[in-house]
């Protein structure tokens, strides 16, 4: 093999390196884009429902508003709200998230208002943060809202452990077997959720969840 055909083959090595490069990074940035546009609409579409009067929700322009994102929106019976549905933010996360916008997604379909009321039944507020503030401590427990995150879930689970030792007992536990076995199993996957972040207020979550295991199970 002669100088001139090493200088060739390398010159040719180099090129294709640099052709990669440059077509990752044009991907990236495309992909990045691509996701903060979605990340923009469905928070955009959050705004607009929170402006729509609950008594005009029937009426126009909000009746054909919401029934052109009726794919995206759930509603709310007890707060006759309409909210964005959390698994889109959390589609959306999972289709990006290996960009730097991804945290921020994240954070934000754990922010997310779930329909409904939980009535005092234990289980469904442990499943309701199980699925928001604990997701996003599972996916990102040294995320940028981790902090948040955690501190969130000791203003909830602070609810329940002040009841246990209130005379008052607005909260319920399951009763059932099944029941049970599903608090058992919500108890488990917080504890090691929170076992995994590293902050004062995790710390101080998981005594909280041990005395709603001890008052419940």
């Amino acid at each position: 093999m002669t100088l001139d055909t090493i200088k060739n083959a390398l010159t040719l090595t180099f090129l294709i390196a640099v052709s990669v490069l440059m077509l990752t990074s044009i991907t990236a940035a495309q992909n990045t884009s691509a996701a903060s546009k979605e990340y923009k609409r469905l928070v955009a579409l959050s705004a607009a429902l929170k402006k729509i009067p609950m008594n005009k929700q029937d009426k126009e322009p909000h009746r054909s508003f919401l029934k052109k994102n009726d794919k995206d929106i759930v509603y709310s019976d007890p707060s006759a709200e309409w909210y964005v549905r959390s698994d889109r933010f959390w589609d959306l996360y999972k289709k990006y998230e290996s960009l730097a916008i991804a945290d921020q997604i994240a954070w934000t379909a754990a922010d997310n208002p779930l329909p409904g009321e939980c009535e005092g039944y234990v289980n469904c507020y442990l499943y309701k943060l199980r699925t928001t503030y604990g997701e996003y401590l599972m996916v990102k427990p040294k995320g940028a809202y981790s902090k948040k995150a955690a501190r969130s879930m000791v203003k909830f689970l602070g609810y329940m452990a002040d009841d246990i030792a209130s005379a008052k007992k607005n909260y319920d536990g399951p009763t059932e077997a099944s029941d049970r076995a599903e608090f058992a199993t919500m108890i488990k996957e917080l504890r090691e959720i929170l076992t995994k972040v590293t902050n004062p207020d995790a710390t101080k979550a998981l005594g909280q969840l041990k005395l709603i295991e001890e008052a419940f199970k």
